[in-house]
């Protein structure tokens, strides 16, 4: 927490954050033999780059088969990334 001269001040992490609502479309890549898996998930990020560095780090086996952008959001809470 930083002072100035005669109060604290807060960072201002209350604050609604501006990003864009992704809807991602992607399958599962099957395990020897079985049926891929297909999924939707939606992510608030600021770019889709962002959002494709996210899924193929946590999700190496989803392949991305349809990635858009639905609209603006504010998020309340956000990653570093948003600050």
């Amino acid at each position: 927490m930083a002072k100035s001269r005669n109060r604290d001040v807060f960072p201002s992490t209350d604050q609604p954050h501006r990003a864009l609502l992704f809807e991602l479309k992607g399958e599962g890549t099957a395990e020897e033999g079985g049926e891929a898996t297909a999924s939707t998930e939606m992510f608030a990020a600021l770019s889709m780059e962002e959002v494709i560095a996210y899924v193929r780090n946590r999700q190496p086996t989803v392949e991305i088969l349809e990635l858009k952008v639905l609209g603006n959001v504010q998020v309340l809470s956000s990653s570093e990334h948003l600050v």
